[in-house]
């Protein structure tokens, strides 16, 4: 990269971190901070969501699946939308009825405090390893280009986001996406264009071309079901309608968006309209994909060994001054988008559901910029974790493609989370607090016994797409035993 590009990139985080302290500006109120108080524009939740749902391991991720495979990736995303539909239609009602501030409001309100302290700390857990791999596979990418460590590229990404972040809150969160999601798609489309103008015959002569080797291929008929083969058809929309109910119910991270609208209608549109954003860009991403299986179907002069980093090394040798500083700063944005949501959400569970203050108690912003200075730290360092269980992978010879790693990590955790609230949100009497924290911990204990299996039998016995069901079906089970006496009211009592 020249100075050209370096500008860009400088200009880029600058440009964040300008939005970050002007949206910050006179912050006084926790509920500012913590919702955006509640008047956030559809539009604008749309575009931060579209933003968050596109990280680096969509921008790099999807790429590399298509580069080595095909389009089966298209997959999940029908099984998303189906998800979200549901979810946009019964569930993000249900929660601004209650008028909650994190979706971890909903346990207290449905089994007690204690639930809600023991899913909020395993969403903590989760959604620190979860966003820690997206960090890594952006530090990842871009140490292709600066010759930074990825220890150090892990770093400085964690800090740009977690200044801004502190700076502004929810409200910064969602202003800086916006920007970010315009980024994204302007340099993938630009990333794209070129591609086909390389290509003998242009888009019709790619498309023929990876037709004729089934790289366009979508649908995996043969078998519909499978239990190691996640691209099999029933299995990656069972995975995605899973993995999407699993991360907008119970995911505060994506969750605490829908709760900034003016109404409840405002956040249902924002998550449908996300839903049916996800196919074009997922789409864009796709043909990127295909278009640099063309394009490396002729060996260059350099190596592209590492297949995991093939459209960052694209950008690196192909592209020319400039357009490489907007694609490694659409990147840069995908690492911002995914991880300064992550920030705001774990900070505000952490004062909220997991050691609130006592009423009354002065000074709750502050603490909560304090909790967001946390919160970065340790997304670094969940971040380098997961680098180290990636090389494990790569080491015992069972490497997942990069999106699927990313997906993968949200697992652990998730399964569990998802039980309880599905008990929480299907049934008005059944579990307890005892049996519901007992659910909660056999669906996580499961969930990591499938992330880690891999790595200790040496090959995948369990494809990722089915972890989520089955660790979410035993939490149910479990949570399912006990009984409270008091009927669940879904709405906030006047």
């Amino acid at each position: 990269m020249n100075s050209l590009d370096y500008g860009v990139l400088a200009a880029y985080a600058g440009l964040l971190l300008l939005i970050g302290a002007r949206v910050g500006r006179g912050h006084q109120e926790e509920g500012e901070f913590t919702l955006g108080g509640r008047r956030m524009p559809t539009w604008a939740v749309l575009s931060s969501m579209t933003a968050t749902e596109l990280s680096a391991a969509t921008f790099i991720g999807v790429p590399h699946a298509a580069y080595t495979g095909d389009w089966s990736y298209l997959q999940l995303a029908v099984g998303a939308l189906l998800a979200k539909a549901v979810l946009a239609r019964h569930v993000i009602p249900l929660y601004r009825r209650l008028e909650i501030v994190t979706v971890y409001g909903f346990l207290q309100e449905r089994f007690g405090p204690r639930p809600q302290r023991a899913a909020a700390v395993s969403f903590l857990i989760g959604r620190l390893f979860a966003s820690g791999a997206r960090l890594f596979i952006a530090a990842l990418a871009l140490s292709v280009v600066t010759d930074i460590p990825i220890p150090w590229a892990v770093v400085g990404c964690g800090l740009v986001a977690g200044i801004y972040t502190i700076a502004g809150g929810i409200r910064a969160v969602i202003w800086t996406d916006t920007l970010q999601a315009l980024l994204l798609l302007t340099s993938a489309v630009a990333v794209l264009f070129l591609l086909v103008e390389a290509t003998p015959g242009g888009m019709s002569g790619l498309f023929d071309w990876a037709t004729d080797r089934g790289q366009t291929q979508i649908l995996h008929l043969t078998p519909i079901f499978s239990l190691t083969d996640g691209r099999a058809l029933g299995t990656a929309l069972l995975g995605g309608f899973f993995l999407t109910l699993a991360t907008h119910s119970t995911d505060h991270d994506m969750v605490q968006r829908l709760l900034t609208t003016r109404s409840a209608k405002g956040g249902s549109r924002a998550l449908m309209g996300s839903a049916l954003l996800n196919f074009p860009l997922t789409l864009v991403f796709l043909m990127i994909g295909t278009g640099l299986a063309h394009f490396y179907a002729t060996p260059p002069s350099y190596s592209i060994e590492d297949q995991a980093r093939i459209l960052p090394l694209f950008a690196f040798h192909e592209l020319p001054p400039g357009l490489r500083g907007l694609l490694f700063a659409g990147l840069f944005a995908a690492a911002m988008s995914s991880l300064d949501s992550a920030i705001c959400a774990l900070a505000t569970t952490w004062t909220h559901d997991i050691l609130p203050p006592p009423p009354g108690t002065p000074d709750t912003l502050r603490r909560m910029k304090r909790s967001s200075a946390g919160v970065t730290l340790l997304l670094v360092a969940a971040a380098l974790a997961m680098a180290q269980y990636h090389a494990l992978l790569v080491e015992h010879g069972t490497p997942l493609n990069l999106v699927e790693f990313a997906l993968s990590s949200m697992s652990i955790l998730y399964g569990g989370l998802l039980g309880i609230f599905a008990l929480g949100i299907t049934t008005r009497q059944r579990g307890s607090p005892a049996s519901v924290i007992a659910g909660l911990s056999l669906g996580a204990l499961i969930g990591l016994a499938l992330f880690l299996h891999p790595v200790v039998l040496g090959y995948t016995r369990v494809a990722w797409p089915w972890w989520i069901p089955i660790s979410a079906l035993a939490s149910y089970a479990l949570a399912s035993t006990g009984r409270t006496t008091a009927v669940f009211q879904t709405q906030k009592p006047d």
